[in-house]
């Protein structure tokens, strides 16, 4: 009881100096530009293209666009550098940051003048584009982030106010976008979009500079102690890994483009998905465990690459952060990445899955109609995730970071029985609502209810979620080395979303074969053995930081 109470004033006091603080403004306007391209082009768009009668099949290859999310942390060691291009007084990341913001609004203009569904092969260039630029200005983020952090709390604070700028985000360019475009049509809905991530420039400018270590990269930091050989070649190995993962999805696209009814985004998921992952991620760290091991024990020590070439710069860039982050965790690297992979699994895994349940009508879907779901999941659902950021954010101020990792894992997991329960017809919802007397709030105005069941399960779902993302952001922010921040960040970010992407064929298998429900009740149980991961690594957590209390 007395830990708690001494939090109170420590909580009031982060508050007050977030309130004051610039960075935190600036960190709420780039949450925002790190949105809105997503909410633009895979929401926005994919609305747009409904309304043009462009098919299903070809909405589905453009959104492979954002495949650069998952595999940006293959160049994100090109912005691992601590210096400014063209010896700018204004530092690397604040560079770096306002060239992709204005990338990424060129890319919005000329989308804006786009006629689908004629132009589709130009949408589908413009969106890869956009999404390249995202990326890369989130990987450029995320490490402002981590190195202007003056401490844990400060990043958390970061930390969750990005989650806010990017939710908002999400309503802008959900609930708000599909109202102006109701209005006043696409393509100036899509120009007014792209006004707002102009002005989101101010972010940057606002931006405080991180400190520039320019000596540090110019010597070889991890495995000092292998040849030139051994680097050059574990660096090779590498690429390689690399080379085959990009061919297996750029001949794929190829092959989608020129002939779609004989390629299927399912099958190349189900059958050479785990192929990608394993010759892009799995590989990397394979390789980099390799080159530890070979390591010999003598004491480190740093001094100058002999080899000043490509091989060279691509170890120090991408092997060492890898090995660096293998021999800071050591074995509890394993637990780690296992939860990684699997916490957020049971959000991402269904997200694809969410309109055709709020608006099928087949294997127990709930056939509402757009407006219904509009109102329901883009308004309420933005604002209930905003709602479950915030109490995340004051949560972690008052509790520590580790007890509200686990406690979003469980929330997340729970809330897919919610959906379960929908799926069934929603006896428990129902019985909630009934003593709750909800229902008669709904019916005030003038909601029936179907719409008070489903306003009611998102709500629920989505502050779960939103509490776990802020959660989860601040937890693998917290695992990085400042030192390879770019890189590590980039590397979690991927793995959290390629579980999920994997997934989905097998989840969609089982929709069509058991019905909605028994895969939501399915996810809750994969969401379990998340929160017990969670679980373990909140104790390895607390262990490490009473055996070592200036680090925690």
């Amino acid at each position: 009881m007395s830990d708690t109470n001494t939090n109170k004033p420590k909580t009031r006091h982060a508050l007050k100096m977030a309130m004051k603080d610039r960075q935190v403004l600036a960190m709420l306007l780039l949450g925002l530009a790190s949105g809105l391209p997503y909410a633009a082009v895979g929401g926005t768009l994919n609305a747009w293209l409904s309304t043009v009668d462009v098919k299903p099949v070809a909405i589905g290859l453009l959104s492979w666009a954002f495949l650069a999310y998952a595999f940006k942390f293959m160049w994100a060691s090109a912005f691992q550098s601590r210096k400014t291009p063209f010896n700018l007084n204004i530092g690397p990341r604040r560079f770096w940051m306002f060239v992709f913001l204005v990338l990424i609004t060129l890319g919005l203009f000329v989308l804006s003048f786009s006629n689908p569904p004629n132009d589709l092969a130009r949408i589908g260039l413009i969106s890869v584009l956009i999404a390249v630029f995202s990326a890369s200005f989130d990987i450029v983020l995320a490490a402002w982030r981590i190195e202007v952090a003056r401490d844990d709390t400060h990043l958390d604070i970061l930390s969750t106010v990005e989650q806010f700028g990017y939710r908002i985000a999400s309503l802008i360019g959900g609930f708000v976008a599909l109202l102006l475009a109701d209005q006043i049509g696409w393509r100036l809905t899509f120009l007014g979009g792209t006004a707002l991530m102009g002005l989101t420039v101010i972010g940057v400018l606002l931006a405080k500079p991180t400190q520039v270590k320019e000596t540090s990269e110019a010597f070889i930091r991890q495995g000092q102690n292998l040849t030139d050989k051994q680097r050059r070649l574990g660096t090779v190995l590498i690429l390689m890994g690399w080379a085959v993962g990009f061919y297996l999805i750029a001949s794929f696209m190829h092959g989608a483009l020129t002939d779609p009814d004989n390629h299927s985004a399912r099958d190349f998921i189900r059958y050479q998905g785990p192929i990608v992952v394993g010759v892009t991620v799995i590989w990397l760290g394979v390789v980099s465990a390799g080159m530890i091991y070979l390591n010999t024990n003598q004491p480190p020590q740093t001094r100058p690459a002999e080899d000043n070439g490509v091989l060279s710069i691509l170890y120090q860039a991408i092997v060492e952060p890898m090995m660096e982050l293998i021999g800071r965790l050591r074995w509890a690297v394993i637990l780690v990445l296992a939860v990684v992979l699997s916490y957020r699994f049971t959000d991402l895994i269904w997200g694809s899955f969410a309109y055709p349940f709020y608006l099928g009508e087949n294997y127990g879907a709930l056939g509402h109609s757009l407006t219904e779901v509009g109102f329901a999941s883009k308004l309420m659902g933005v604002i209930a995730t905003i709602l479950g950021i915030a109490l995340g954010g004051l949560a972690m101020l008052r509790f520590g970071r580790m007890p509200v990792f686990f406690v979003g894992a469980v929330l997340a997991a729970s809330t897919n029985l919610l959906f379960a329960d929908l799926a069934i017809g929603a006896p428990v919802t129902d019985k909630f609502l009934g003593l709750s007397q909800l229902d008669d709030l709904f019916a005030v105005f003038q909601l029936d209810i179907r719409m008070a069941r489903l306003t009611t399960v998102i709500f629920f779902e989505n502050i779960a979620v939103g509490l776990a993302s802020a959660a989860s952001i601040a937890y693998l922010s917290s695992i990085v080395n400042k030192d390879y921040a770019a890189v590590q960040y980039a590397l979690l970010v991927s793995l959290v979303m390629l579980l999920g992407v994997l997934g989905r064929p097998t989840i969609g298998a089982i929709i069509e074969s058991d019905g909605f429900a028994k895969a939501f009740i399915i996810c809750a149980a994969l969401g379990g053995v998340a929160s017990v991961l969670a679980l373990i690594e909140w104790i390895r957590v607390a262990k490490t930081a009473a055996h070592n209390p200036a680090k925690e």
